[in-house]
């Protein structure tokens, strides 16, 4: 199947267009993947019914496209931030819901003032932002849009259905993104107000295409086909539905040995990172800043990094069979031992390393990246990605 399909895998994985249709623009995850690389990997090498597994499922583009494609697909991060977006991405809200957040949005919108008061989403925000320097204007203006933030959030807490809610909680989550994170100067306080309601009926319309493309490859039912967990991939994989059947493929992007990836923070006004989506969301940001990465963002040892990936490529093993097929795009900033280190650390799990059609491996440019990486910029830029495909060999030497 790989040798009649590696064209149209190789063009795919290189494609840079802009990210659009379903519910992929619910919120911009950092190291996205592209849709149409994950929709043509699915059509090629799965069908309906197959297993479709993603253990870093990030902004849950690989299960917003397997469901779509009818396949079972299941997604597991430990990153709060990526679950939550993944979970509500995938959720088909009934019409009147729909029509009960476009009221509910439109309502609060009219009522919302241009004022500012410190209450205590707004005091503990402010802290959470350096925004030493910035002009009293600038100030003012940030401290308006966190107020409308504020107002939304407290008018959510009334919102008792838990689906509803989430959604909604995902467009302030996304205005706000939207709105403050890389913006230069801080936007007007209207910016923000034409970005709730220009964002509301964006996903709405999203969520209907979805349901749509759903219906069309599932005799025009919608099946609940996606199973998601918050947890590390090394604990998630005693999944009782991957015992009975295993996966088809496992199509993921780890995180990058070297390349530290803000997960979960935003920048504003190009100031140092804040953790502000964490408490629109109503949680703490993790104590442990470099789990998400499995490396600390100011060490080049990479031994943590390699002895955790080492235990979930042994749990990856094990809910493969020969059948199965692993694909991966990684970003190596100092290709010197690191590559080979990766690729050995796989060997060691039970994977064998392939090449589309005999074709040397597959790299890709991606655009409008930078990552701060702990290796000086040599070797390879760190916006260049590699396609890695890999067999179980049935030779695993760890358990």
């Amino acid at each position: 199947m790989i040798k009649n399909s590696y064209k149209q895998i190789i063009k795919s994985v290189k494609d840079q267009s802009r990210v659009k249709g379903l519910t992929h623009r619910f919120y911009t995850y950092p190291a996205g993947f592209s849709p149409k690389f994950v929709s043509s990997a699915i059509k090629n090498l799965t069908k309906k019914g197959d297993i479709v597994l993603d253990p870093f499922m990030g902004g849950g583009t690989s299960i917003v496209e397997g469901m779509r494609l009818g396949r079972k697909t299941i997604g597991i991060d430990l990153n709060y931030i990526s679950f939550f977006v993944s979970k509500v991405k995938t959720t088909i809200l009934k019409p009147e819901q729909r029509e009960f957040v476009e009221k509910w949005i439109i309502k609060l919108d009219q009522k919302l003032k241009n004022r500012i008061v410190l209450d205590k989403f707004t005091k503990k925000a402010l802290s959470l932002i350096n925004y030493k320097g910035l002009g009293k204007g600038q100030i003012y203006r940030l401290k308006l849009i966190l107020n409308g933030c504020s107002y939304f959030l407290k008018n959510l807490k009334k919102i008792k259905n838990k689906k509803v809610n989430n959604f909604l909680r995902l467009l302030i989550l996304r205005s706000m993104q939207s709105t403050l994170h890389n913006k230069r100067p801080i936007c007007e306080f209207e910016t923000f107000k034409q970005k709730i309601k220009s964002n509301c009926l964006d996903m709405l319309d999203g969520m209907n295409e979805l349901e749509t493309n759903i219906k069309l490859n599932s005799n025009k039912k919608i099946i609940h086909n996606s199973t998601m967990y918050n947890k590390c991939a090394s604990k998630s994989l005693s999944n009782k539905y991957l015992k009975k059947k295993k996966t088809k493929l496992i199509i993921t992007s780890p995180p990058y040995p070297g390349i530290n990836v803000y997960y979960g923070t935003w920048q504003i006004h190009g100031r140092r990172n804040t953790s502000l989506p964490y408490l629109i969301l109503g949680m703490d940001r993790p104590v442990n800043r470099s789990i998400l990465n499995f490396q600390h963002p100011k060490t080049k040892d990479l031994k943590i990094y390699f002895k955790t990936m080492e235990k979930i490529f042994s749990s990856l093993y094990k809910a493969s069979n020969k059948k199965t097929l692993l694909m991966q795009l990684v970003a190596f900033n100092k290709l010197d031992g690191i590559l080979d280190e990766y690729l050995a650390t796989m060997k060691k799990c039970g994977f064998k390393e392939i090449q589309l059609n005999g074709k040397k491996r597959i790299w890709r440019d991606v655009p409008s990246r930078s990552w701060q990486s702990t290796y000086a910029k040599k070797d390879l830029p760190s916006s260049k990605e590699v396609l890695l495909l890999h067999k179980p060999n049935g030779k695993a030497t760890i358990n």
